[in-house]
């Protein structure tokens, strides 16, 4: 599309010339999804804008491979009066591809560094684009996406004839199937594949590679399957203990072992005199010794329970503190970005109403016109950040509603409103010394709430608390009687709705079966009824 061969020797000479290490930058993207020639020209252009290079001095080459359409991007080294631009080149790149992404209408990837993209838009004032991109940060940083391997050890595959996506998406079902690292690597073998330990064991000790059986690197172990370090010398262990020989214990001779040194010392052991000989139970008193200790328990499960927020760590004034000032300072720093806006456009304003030639001309009413539209920006800006100093303190459940990009006239009574509803919040986030006042005080007032939650929470379950200890005095009481007693039948009648009666019910006599008297057992002769 652009550049040469001749233009990448002589940019490899400047380089040289000017006692650089290396010449040429080479930057290639390959889309998930189709994008024209113009397209990625176009994105081309982009990268070159962020690195700052030119334009007219690079070799932009694209080509189908596997039936796909990517490009290669080579800029020198050497822009002609200063050294092209590295500073966190990978956060930068992964920004421009998300952009695209956005752009485009494409899926977003997501990468390692999308929390400080996310910043970095924010402070560019693209808000839509970072509650986008926010959306695709893990919940912890061990999800985050980690490459397999490197892209020049997949070249290196590929020379030799291997193809390392193939086998990551074969070794990470092996070990998916796997219960450890004995079957792991026993199906490893079946598809001439080896894991053994690592070249620098002595730099990374018990690092593991996969290799075939030629040598060819596939991966660290660790990379290919997703699997933490800490957890994987767990897993070593393991096997180790597995596969090592059961050595058993051998006794001197003439000697016996104290498991059977014991039994012999029971056996031989006479009886104490003064023990009390055990009353032999019947299985319905056990059955109702049993059912009364799991009325007990419950009873005291419920005198232990507590309200629900006791159990938690009191809360630290100074942590809580630090993290809400520290989560608010972007939002102060848009706020005063977006004030200087507005007082910028103000005095331009002012300033063209003083002359009578900018009346005249019109330069006044536009100048207006611009201060009305950053006033209604400014009224939008303090909207955002007062919601999102409720949400950071815990007095909005979501997070703030993104900024407008269109905002009309009707628009300002409403933003009005909510400044002059929330006046006091506004003015603290304008204020940092407000802030820190105002912020104490929502700590004081999240702790009485939370205080006075659990005093609430006590005092309902106070009465229940009370009644389940007079109970369990009840019942332990009828642990200590004994079954026919005339206590052990009253505590039975006053504990009824506590126990099942069919368990503390009596059993009946059993009555004898009636019979029916027939004519053979009729002493006297059967006669019929009279007529």
């Amino acid at each position: 599309m652009s550049g040469s061969d001749w233009l990448l020797r002589d940019a490899m000479r400047e380089a040289r010339r000017e006692g650089l290490t290396y010449g040429l930058r080479h930057i290639a993207f390959n889309p998930a999804q189709f994008m024209t020639d113009t397209q990625l020209s176009e994105f081309a252009q982009t990268i070159c804008r962020e690195f700052e290079a030119d334009p007219e001095h690079i070799t932009f080459v694209i080509h189908q491979k596997d039936g796909s359409t990517h490009g290669h991007l080579l800029l020198p080294e050497w822009q002609q009066d200063h050294i092209l631009d590295s500073r966190f080149s990978w956060i930068r790149l992964e920004k421009l591809a998300r952009l695209e992404e956005i752009r485009l209408g494409h899926a977003l990837v997501a990468g390692r560094h999308d929390r400080p993209i996310v910043k970095a838009l924010e402070q560019e004032g693209r808000n839509r684009e970072a509650e986008q991109i926010k959306a695709l940060i893990p919940a912890t940083a061990q999800e985050k996406p980690r490459a397999a391997y490197i892209a020049q050890a997949r070249r290196m595959a590929e020379r030799q004839g291997t193809y390392l996506p193939a086998l990551k998406k074969l070794i990470c079902a092996l070990w998916a199937q796997s219960d450890g690292l004995k079957s792991f690597r026993a199906a490893l073998a079946e598809h001439d594949l080896l894991m053994r330990e690592g070249d620098r064991s002595e730099t990374r000790p018990g690092a593991h590679i996969i290799e075939d059986r030629k040598g060819t690197l596939i991966g660290s172990f660790t990379r290919l399957t997703k699997v933490r370090m800490a957890e994987f010398r767990t897993l070593l262990a393991q096997e180790k203990l597995q596969t090592a020989p059961q050595i058993k214990p051998v006794l001197p001779p003439g000697r016996i072992p104290v498991r059977g040194m014991k039994d012999s010392l029971k056996k031989a052991a006479p009886a104490p005199a003064g023990r009390r000989a055990h009353r032999t139970m019947s299985l319905d008193e056990i059955s109702q010794r049993a059912c009364i200790v799991k009325r007990i328990k419950e009873k005291e499960a419920i005198l232990t329970r507590q309200a629900p927020e006791s159990s938690l760590l009191p809360l630290n004034r100074t942590h809580s503190l630090t993290q809400w000032t520290y989560e608010l300072t972007k939002y102060q720093k848009q706020l005063r970005r977006y004030r200087k806006r507005y007082s910028t456009a103000k005095k331009e304003w002012q300033k063209a109403q003083a002359s009578w030639w900018r009346r005249l001309s019109g330069i006044s009413w536009r100048r207006k016109q611009v201060m009305e539209e950053k006033f209604l920006q400014l009224l939008d800006m303090i909207r955002y950040v007062v919601q999102a100093l409720l949400h950071i303190t815990g007095l909005r459940a979501v997070p703030p509603e993104p900024l407008r990009t269109i905002l009309t006239p009707q628009d300002k009574p409403a933003l009005e409103r909510f400044i002059k509803e929330y006046d006091d919040e506004f003015t603290a986030m304008a204020q940092p010394a407000k802030l820190s006042l105002w912020l104490n005080q929502r700590f004081d007032r999240m702790v009485r709430v939370r205080d006075e939650r659990i005093r609430r929470w006590d005092k309902a379950h106070q009465p229940e608390k009370e009644q389940a200890g007079r109970e369990i005095t009840q019942l332990r009481a009828l642990l200590r009687t004994r079954p026919g007693m005339p206590e052990h039948r009253e505590l039975v009648q006053q504990l009824t709705h506590l126990l099942p009666a069919e368990i503390f019910r009596p059993p009946e006599l059993k009555a004898e079966p009636k019979q029916e008297m027939t004519r053979k057992d009729t002493p006297q002769q059967w006669k019929p009824p009279s007529m």
